[in-house]
């Protein structure tokens, strides 16, 4: 499992909005707050967790942990309903905890950052890349969001559809995915997703 610690870094940071938008990549135990200025919340895949950890780059104003490993959720989880991570165990838990107060770290500040129990050089290999992915997200601007807002990855001839959409030409679009490295980060995130499931697998 992939536990997502989202800590705001100031008071402009919109932990409603970020938690809708988290909400919408169905996750497998709900984002909630864990204290004031942070959410809480779990994946069991590393796409849907790297997609998450990018919306926090999106919305600027939050630092990201990433805990891979092991979360036990309550007996009878199911019949529970919705289950939040106050309610689990697990070292994934801790995991993410550390990540995030890693992720604080550093001249400049990491932003970001994933730990795994038994995988502490491979962990900080991973964290590079995932730097240099949230560096290029958190760079886009309002304009370049709508545009990639509409796009879904893997499907071939949507820029003229997406510009059809807003109102602007396809060359618009065309600039856009450029200027914004959405193009690179489409060919880089398998690879990062790839290099968390190992770094999942090996602390079960």
């Amino acid at each position: 499992m992939f536990v997502l610690t989202f800590i705001a870094r100031s008071a402009r940071a919109d932990l409603t909005d970020l938690g809708s938008r988290l909400e919408q990549l169905a996750p497998t135990v709900a984002f909630t707050r864990t204290y004031p200025d942070e959410l809480q919340g779990a994946f069991d895949q590393a796409e849907d967790a790297l997609a998450a950890a990018l919306l926090g780059a999106r919305f600027g104003d939050f630092w990201v942990g990433i805990g891979a490993g092991e979360l036990v959720r309550p007996r009878f989880a199911a019949a529970l309903g919705a289950v939040s991570t106050p309610e689990c165990s697990g070292t994934a838990l801790s995991l993410s905890r550390s990540a995030v107060e890693q992720a604080q770290t550093g001249a400049p500040p990491r932003g970001i950052c994933v730990h795994a129990a038994s995988q502490g050089v491979r962990a900080d290999q991973v964290t590079g890349l995932l730097r240099l992915l949230y560096r290029v997200a958190s760079a886009r601007t309002e304009a370049e969001w709508r545009v990639l807002d509409l796009l879904v990855p893997g499907v071939r001839g949507q820029q003229k559809a997406v510009a059809q959409a807003l109102g602007i030409t396809s060359q618009a679009v065309s600039k856009t995915l450029v200027r914004s490295y959405w193009h690179e980060e489409l060919a880089s995130r398998e690879l990062i997703a790839e290099l968390l499931e190992g770094l999942e697998r090996q602390d079960q």
